[in-house]
């Protein structure tokens, strides 16, 4: 059986989107995110991660610890830490630590098929005078509205400063991303109305999904669809096939500036679909 491996993992040839032969009607490349604006839109949406610091005792093995999050406008992790905690020992005598986020699995799902970032770096303390802890608290507040104690004596402020990402977006997409793509990129408009809009689309329009994989993601034998992400550029599905699953994606006229758009654009592409004269668009 031939295999693809370009993308790491061992897939079956005939999984592979087809391309079509000479004269046949073809989809047109979809756009869809940078790994950098991947990794942007993850960290912006997190509340919460694992904070791993290099212990005092015993010396120099990791430690990790869960701690509530917020990010600064380029991206850089936030986080108030009590004096008492073993991992704030751990920073006082090394500063190097890293940071994991991610995405809420929907119901039912492979945790490992989510998004997540880890970003590698130092762990600074912010002066609690400075205009820039002050901001922070208020970024942290607003993510963290139940963080009573950011006043507390005790507490300090972090910021970790970015030297490496690693971005992993489930199976077969993943990267090392550059901190200054990372820090340029902009988190995406509409992921936090992605979710009640896959389960809208699940729910409620899975013919249309179908027709939408048929003829945009260019599978003309799917007997099945469901939206399994929703960003600005576009979406992923999983259709099912007489051959098998696989992943196909679609992409929007536009990206979309804003949530309110998610649904004229998904109605202008159905649309598009059942009007192409493509053969497949009929059932």
């Amino acid at each position: 059986m031939s295999e693809d491996t370009r993308s790491g993992h061992r897939i079956p040839v005939e999984l592979l989107p087809t391309e079509g032969a000479a004269g046949e009607w073809t989809p047109r490349p979809a756009p869809e995110p940078s790994h950098a604006e991947r990794a942007r839109t993850i960290v912006a949406q997190a509340r919460r991660g694992t904070l791993s610091t290099l212990s005092v005792e015993p010396a120099g093995y990791p430690f990790g610890s869960v701690a509530n999050l917020a990010a600064d406008d380029s991206g850089r992790p936030l986080t108030f830490v009590s004096t008492l905690a073993e991992h704030t020992r751990n920073l006082a005598a090394n500063p190097r630590a890293s940071v994991l986020v991610a995405e809420e699995p929907p119901p039912g799902a492979d945790p490992l098929a989510s998004g997540r970032v880890t970003l590698i770096g130092e762990m600074v303390p912010l002066e609690p005078s400075s205009a820039d802890r002050a901001e922070a608290r208020a970024r942290f507040l607003a993510c963290n509205p139940q963080a009573f104690y950011v006043d507390y004596g005790d507490f300090d402020c972090y910021r970790l400063e970015p030297l490496a990402l690693r971005y992993v977006g489930g199976f077969g997409r993943m990267s090392w991303v550059e901190v200054s793509a990372y820090r340029t990129a902009t988190p995406d408009p509409v992921a936090g109305s992605a979710s009640g809009a896959i389960v809208h689309m699940n729910d409620d329009h899975a013919e249309a999904l179908l027709v939408c994989a048929r003829v945009l993601g260019g599978v003309p034998s799917a007997t099945s669809a469901s939206m399994s992400e929703l960003d600005r550029y576009g979406f992923d599905l999983v259709v099912a096939t007489p051959e098998g699953r696989r992943a196909v994606r679609v992409g929007f006229d536009e990206p979309l500036p804003g949530p309110d758009q998610i649904r004229p654009a998904m109605v202008a592409l159905v649309r598009r679909a059942r009007e192409s004269g493509h053969p497949a668009a009929q059932g």
